[in-house]
């Protein structure tokens, strides 16, 4: 029996799409249906002009834009972003229509890039190892706070979290970024098929929260800690990234210049610290 499958909407409210299957269960063959995770191109157009198209999920595409344009050093507050447009064209993908400041879009046109997103990783736009620069200063000031957190309630942040994944419960092959107070409170959580994603929704979130308060915590997250995770978490001021899984070599490099505390292998009340282990009580 031959499977078809219709995608020629754009689900922006589930996060995934419903598809006709088989499945081989006991040596048996049941036809059926399924919920796969969406994911389309998203275009990020600043000012008018394409800049980046990005392979993610589309949910919380204002906060995705947001936090993109800020890990990519083309904004710095919420306030440079005048105005945020969101234009779906099925089958094809969605535009994120970002008006910023003219210093803003001076900026971009001046180290401006082209890249094509995968929910894998890499280092694009540049042509020469001459031309890799970490984005991050080494001891990043705004990681010199008091921030601490007890090891207790950051593995009990991490099984609230997995509670919460709505669109990875249906699907299984969502990641989640999480966003907790010194407390483990879980404050805020993204998902997304692409780690990177998750975290630049998450970013793009805090950065419309408006009082310290709700500023002051870490990030947890269901994956490895790559290099761009850890940029992307020190170039926000956030002390602290603890994931899943494990660090690469350069990600660990990189908390270490930067004042991050970096954790990984958060599973089973157990956990591994790489850098800065003084805010892990």
């Amino acid at each position: 029996m031959k499977i078809e499958n219709n995608f020629q909407s754009i689900p922006t409210e589930t996060g995934y799409t419903e598809v006709f299957i088989h499945r081989y269960k006991n040596g048996e063959v049941f036809n059926g249906k399924d919920f796969a995770a969406t994911e389309v191109p998203i275009s990020l157009v600043f000012n008018g002009i394409s800049h980046a198209v990005m392979l993610a999920t589309p949910v919380n595409l204002e906060d995705f834009a947001l936090g993109f344009s800020f890990s990519e050093g083309i904004i710095d507050h919420r306030s440079q972003v005048l105005e945020l447009e969101e234009i779906v064209h099925p089958p094809l993908g969605i535009e994120m229509h970002i008006t910023t400041t003219n210093a803003c879009f001076t900026r971009l046109k001046e180290r401006r890039r082209s890249l094509v997103g995968r929910t894998g990783c890499g280092l694009c736009g540049i042509d020469s190892l001459a031309a890799f620069n970490t984005g991050v200063s080494a001891i990043n000031p705004n990681l010199a706070g008091q921030f601490t957190i007890r090891q207790r309630v950051l593995f009990d942040a991490f099984n609230q979290l997995s509670q919460i994944q709505t669109i990875n419960k249906v699907t299984g092959s969502m990641h989640a970024a999480g966003w907790i107070n010194a407390q483990g409170e879980l404050m805020m959580m993204r998902e997304d098929l692409g780690r990177h994603n998750a975290l630049d929704k998450l970013i793009g979130a805090l950065m419309q929260k408006t009082t310290d308060a709700d500023k002051n915590g870490c990030v947890i997250m269901t994956s490895r800690a790559s290099y761009e995770l850890v940029q992307k978490t020190a170039k926000a001021g956030i002390p602290l990234l603890a994931t899943i899984s494990a660090p690469t070599s350069l990600a660990i490099q990189l908390a270490q210049q930067s004042g991050l505390t970096l954790a990984g292998f958060v599973r089973n009340r157990n956990l591994v610290i790489y850098s800065h282990a003084e805010r892990l009580i």
